[in-house]
């Protein structure tokens, strides 16, 4: 049961549940931001402000999921958004300032999970960095960039199983879990049948910006231990 927050952006999540069903891993994988570069603090600006020839900075909006090693050695995936002042035409930043941070990590990634894939198995990192890439992408794919807009992928989140091994992933569907539409792959505590709705609450909670409420045991409230 997620949370009272959760509940109030749920009627507009499920207008989205169409949508973000139709994404799948690889399209959320592979659709990046624009490459951007900062201007150091200090640099001058390449752009002069004077001139008649300057373009107009455009000020946008994000939400970025980064990946950040902790101090025991483990890695989290955690959330902000931004604000930024950009060149339209060739995205170098010029300014960013952080509006809003998650007061709690998304998920902490801890195990490792074995692979058949030829780079070996996924580690906490990288399956850290993976993951929090493709959230970014999701969000940015499709406009949601305040902590409600991004609730709405939490929202038309299931539990399902997929190449055999259980996973949170994307759509309207229960039974259409593929690699296509999957978020993460569950590791082997997580993916018990008891303890697999609780991840699903826990992800959905924590990508709605909160930290649980009172209707959440403690072991259902975020971060999710992956």
């Amino acid at each position: 049961m997620v949370n009272n927050y959760a509940k109030v952006i749920a009627v507009g999540a499920l207008a989205a549940v169409g949508v973000l069903g139709a994404i799948s891993e690889a399209q959320a994988q592979h659709f990046k931001y624009p490459e951007t570069n900062m201007v150091t603090e200090g640099s001058p600006s390449p752009v002069d402000w004077n001139s008649n020839r300057a373009v107009t900075p455009h000020v946008q909006q994000k939400m970025v999921f980064a990946c950040e090693a902790q101090a025991d050695g483990t890695y989290a995936t955690t959330a902000r958004m931004v604000e930024q002042t950009v060149d339209p035409d060739h995205y170098p930043v010029y300014s960013e300032e952080v509006m809003y941070e998650s007061p709690t990590a998304l998920i902490n990634w801890s195990a490792t999970l074995s692979s058949d894939n030829p780079k070996g198995a996924y580690t906490p990192e990288s399956r850290c960095q993976a993951v929090s890439a493709r959230l970014t992408n999701l969000s940015y794919a499709y406009g949601l960039i305040t902590p409600e807009q991004v609730a709405q992928i939490g929202e038309a989140s299931l539990v399902g199983t997929a190449n055999g091994q259980r996973v949170i992933f994307i759509s309207q569907d229960p039974k259409d879990a593929s690699t296509r539409n999957v978020i993460f792959t569950l590791k082997p505590d997580n993916a018990a049948r008891v303890e697999a709705p609780k991840v699903l609450t826990q992800f959905q909670t924590g990508i709605a910006g909160s930290i649980g409420g009172p209707d959440l045991a403690p072991g259902e409230r975020p971060p999710v231990q992956e």
